[in-house]
């Protein structure tokens, strides 16, 4: 099994032993971010909290990040992730 499958099984297990385990009353991961969680990213997360999708060169990452400054005026950086081989969006 090679990294990125085993990032996704574990990725699966944490949420299964979520629903499981935590109170009614209590939102879960998988409510707080189901229109962002994405398999493809990894465990870094944003200032909400919310998974960082990996990217899986710069280039891809660039061609994001120009894309949602020519559409939406967002200014993003790219940068390398910390603990993957991908890289990452953000505002600062």
């Amino acid at each position: 099994m090679n990294y990125k499958e085993r990032l996704k099984e574990i990725k699966k297990r944490l949420i299964e032993i979520e629903k499981r385990s935590v109170p009614i009353n209590v939102p879960k991961i998988i409510d707080i971010y189901d229109s962002s969680y994405d398999m493809d990213s990894c465990l870094c997360t944003d200032s909400k909290n919310r998974f960082k999708k990996l990217y899986i060169s710069e280039h891809e990452a660039e061609k994001v990040a120009k894309f949602l400054f020519d559409e939406q005026g967002i200014y993003l950086m790219v940068y390398p992730c910390p603990y993957s081989s991908g890289w990452h969006l953000s505002r600062r």
